[in-house]
């Protein structure tokens, strides 16, 4: 086989696999984007989950008599508006807001938002005032075009911890329902939007009840 015939050869050869190796790079990135996209949708049901716990444990009181139950009633009539929890409207970065709960730990089962657990032996533990503090921000990343979703709750000894939930984040608002479109059925909307830096933005949205409201 001549020189010639070799070079030809090889340009057919290469004009037949071209194809195949283009369509394979294109599934291979379309593969990625759906594993991303995928990764993206656990991470936010992860932390919306994690939210929505939190605003459901706002108030939360520990009853033993008929008079802490009256207590309760009064100060959980209106949990928006009351000392157990709050928003801070357009504090956080990319103008995104803030929200803060407050509430009685409620047994051994119960958890903040980095997963820390009430000890049988110390049960006031991570608290004060006799309160469990949790908070919900967005927070700038140094160099980054996005933002941090971070969460703060006490350590033992009482002092306010931060750490990231999820990364990749554009905005997070909260919108009360008193306010909206379900009156009649008080609680909030998360609303948690993912940044273009790491795939196209995607909003994650839920609705969460005050538990705590009579």
């Amino acid at each position: 086989m001549s020189l010639l015939e070799c070079l030809i050869g090889i340009s057919l050869s290469i004009g037949v696999i071209a194809p195949v190796l283009q369509s394979g790079s294109h599934l291979l990135i379309q593969q990625t984007k759906l594993e991303q996209a995928w990764l993206a949708e656990q991470d936010a049901a992860r932390v919306l989950e994690i939210m929505s716990r939190a605003i459901r444990m706002a108030g939360y009181r520990e009853i033993a008599s008929l008079a802490d139950y009256r207590l309760a009633i009064n100060h959980t009539k209106a949990p928006y508006s009351s000392p157990y929890l709050g928003l801070e409207h357009r504090r956080g970065w990319n103008h995104s807001d803030l929200l803060w709960v407050k509430h009685e730990p409620a047994g051994l089962l119960d958890s903040d938002c980095m997963g820390n657990t009430v000890s049988a032996s110390q049960p006031v533990a991570r608290t004060q005032g006799g309160l469990r503090h949790q908070r919900f921000f967005v927070q700038s990343v140094p160099g980054q075009t996005y933002g941090s979703l971070m969460c703060a709750t006490l350590d033992r000894q009482g002092r306010l911890h931060h750490a990231s939930l999820m990364q990749h984040i554009e905005s997070l608002r909260f919108e009360q329902s008193h306010h909206s479109r379900n009156a009649a059925n008080p609680g909030i909307w998360i609303h948690l939007r993912t940044s273009a830096a790491r795939m196209p933005a995607r909003e994650f949205s839920r609705f969460v009840a005050f538990r705590n409201h009579p």
